[in-house]
């Protein structure tokens, strides 16, 4: 195979290799906005903030209850509906006395919706968020979702219950007859997405409670982003196991998976593509179990389902018994979910080339602290990338512009030793190394860009604090660097500026560095190809990708047309190119 058509396929299968990488196929294998929300203080331990006995005066709105059934022998006390309504200044939660506190809606302050709504994390298929169940022996199954609890600010009424400047508290209690009850306490804070679950089985040595106490998740976390394929392709569930120091990931399909995972269990999430919901045992506890599936109505209506409950035991001898929980409901920020120190980060997905893009990352976060605009800051990343990639790409420059000029003496090469292959190679690396280049350097800056691209790709697909980011002066037309930059539909497609305009700039530098068609023609169609490929890939990319790497080949054209042509060594352009001398005809 000739070097023209050797250099061919390596260009044909980097095209095709990257084609695969970003296919949804093969990320499902690997690694299955515009407002800034207030930055919550983080605590790496459990342990509870002081001064939480006392609470703000609730607020209470009387309201019609409606009488509820009995349902169950167990409950000894008619009980009226009430709700509670936590506001804190990073989220607003709407609780039940149905099963002793459970969650109903959860709103996050700063993070909206694309009708400009506050994201609402509890999905609508949900049933009982953070009931209980009581586990084994002849209680199996017996769920805690519909009894009516009594609640500490008052019984009836909605009541409003705001936490800010100190946490604070409330609870419910759940009477089970015999002199058992379950005890809950909720404890707030006003700088955290996470709320404390403390849960007291009084004198349960009375009863017949199951060998295993376990408290639930219900739902996975609602869909909120307008690309409702991209949603429902990122959300999973991730457990952290035994000593793993990363979490094992479970998936949904349209069947209906059951398991119980009898491992150390340190804790147990679900995620969407820029939300979580987290539970943590106070102690790692035994095992959990989890259903999942996928519910019908395809890419743009279905729903993945991720149901939980992590299971703790508890000795029924004891007067009392503890099963306390921290719960984090909130965005997937990498930096307040580092710093809990129990590996929930590593739910982002970054990849292989995570190093690289948490990097990136922490440089777009520190500039954009000095300018607020993520446009320019990725301008500025643009810039730094390309001086710390510029002597490799004028090593390349260097390399192409010597090969093309090598091309009469690479040519008559192979027409002197068209019928002796191995002379053939030997004489064209004696060629290669009196140029002084590789063959192959053209590729190299490619090469070493290529994970820094794909580091980029993940990072404006994942990465929160991009969601909804505009390009400060161009919403008109960027108005979410983590979206394609859509102007328009015609015929029901949509048109996308960014990947047209990088497709013209990256064939223009693909003319510029590819050999004249008299030299080399087998690489003249070469910037056509290459093009094509990479406009298909990167027309749905986000568009803070296809800006990058249009600014990325506009300094490439720039620094080549201000990269004055080496001539070759004179020894290697003084060489004549050699002809076959021609036979004489016999008469």
């Amino acid at each position: 195979m000739s070097e023209q058509n050797r250099t061919l396929v390596a260009i044909a299968l980097m095209g095709l290799i990257l084609m695969v990488f970003f296919s949804d196929w093969y990320q499902e294998k690997v690694a299955p906005g515009s407002t800034t929300p207030q930055k919550p203080h983080i605590e790496s331990s459990f342990a509870s903030e002081t001064d939480t006995s006392t609470t703000t005066p609730p607020v209470i709105t009387p309201r019609i209850a409606s009488q509820p059934p009995i349902l169950d022998t167990l409950v000894q006390e008619s009980l009226e509906e009430t709700n509670v309504v936590v506001s804190t200044p990073l989220f607003e939660m709407h609780l039940s006395n149905r099963g002793g506190g459970t969650l109903e809606k959860v709103f996050l302050n700063g993070y909206l919706t694309k009708d400009s709504s506050r994201v609402q994390m509890v999905s609508n298929l949900a049933e009982g968020v953070l009931a209980n169940q009581f586990i084994g022996y002849d209680v199996e199954d017996f769920n805690t979702k519909d009894l009516l609890s009594t609640c500490s600010l008052g019984e009836g009424y909605d009541f409003d219950f705001p936490v800010y400047g100190k946490a604070e508290s409330f609870s419910f209690e759940l009477n089970l007859g015999s002199g058992a009850k379950l005890v809950r306490t909720f404890t707030f804070y006003p700088d955290s997405f996470h709320f404390d679950l403390n849960q007291e089985l009084v004198n349960f040595d009375q009863v017949n409670a199951g060998r295993y106490f376990a408290t639930s998740w219900s739902g996975g976390v609602a869909p909120t982003e307008q690309n409702r394929k991209d949603d429902l392709y990122y959300s999973e569930m991730y457990a952290l196991l035994g000593d793993d120091s990363s979490p094992s990931d479970y998936s949904a399909d349209e069947d209906r998976e059951s398991e119980v995972q009898t491992a150390l269990t340190t804790w147990v999430g679900t995620r969407s593509k820029y939300f979580t919901s987290i539970l943590i045992p106070e102690t790692p506890v035994s095992e959990f179990k989890m259903l999942r599936y996928q519910t019908p109505g395809g890419d743009d209506n279905a729903e993945k389902i991720f149901d939980f409950d992590v299971r703790d035991s508890f000795d029924r001898r004891n007067a009392v018994s503890q099963s306390n929980f921290r719960v984090y409901v909130g965005p997937l920020d990498y930096d307040i979910l580092k710093g809990y120190n129990l590996s929930f980060e590593e739910m982002m997905n970054w990849g292989w080339f995570g190093l690289i893009g948490k990097g990136a990352l922490w440089v777009f976060k520190s500039i954009y602290s000095f300018i607020p605009n993520y446009g320019i800051v990725l301008i500025i990343f643009s810039i730094l990338v390309k001086l710390l990639l510029a002597p490799l790409t004028k090593k390349q420059f260097s390399s192409t512009q010597s090969m093309q000029q090598a091309q009469p003496q690479i040519s008559a090469l192979k027409d002197k030793y068209k019928d002796d292959p191995k002379r053939l190679n030997e004489e064209t690396m004696k060629l290669y190394k009196e140029l002084g280049v590789n063959p192959l350097g053209g590729c190299l800056p490619l090469l070493i860009q290529m994970p820094i691209l794909i580091a980029m790709f993940n990072l404006f697909r994942t990465t929160i604090e991009l969601r909804g980011a505009a390009f400060g002066g161009l919403e008109f037309w960027i108005s979410d660097l983590s979206l394609p930059d859509t102007v328009g539909t015609i015929g029901g497609i949509d048109i996308n500026l960014l990947p047209i305009i990088m497709s013209a700039t990256m064939m223009l530098q693909q003319k510029l560095m590819t050999p004249n068609a008299n030299a080399n023609p087998q690489m003249k169609n070469m910037p056509y190809i290459m093009t094509a490929v990479f406009f298909f890939m990167f027309y749905t990319f986000p568009s803070g990708l296809n800006l990058y790497y249009t600014l990325f080949n506009i300094m490439s054209i720039i620094q080549q047309k201000l990269t004055p042509q080496q001539p070759l060594p004179a020894k290697v352009a003084a060489t004549p190119v050699a002809t076959r001398p021609k036979k004489k005809r016999k008469k």
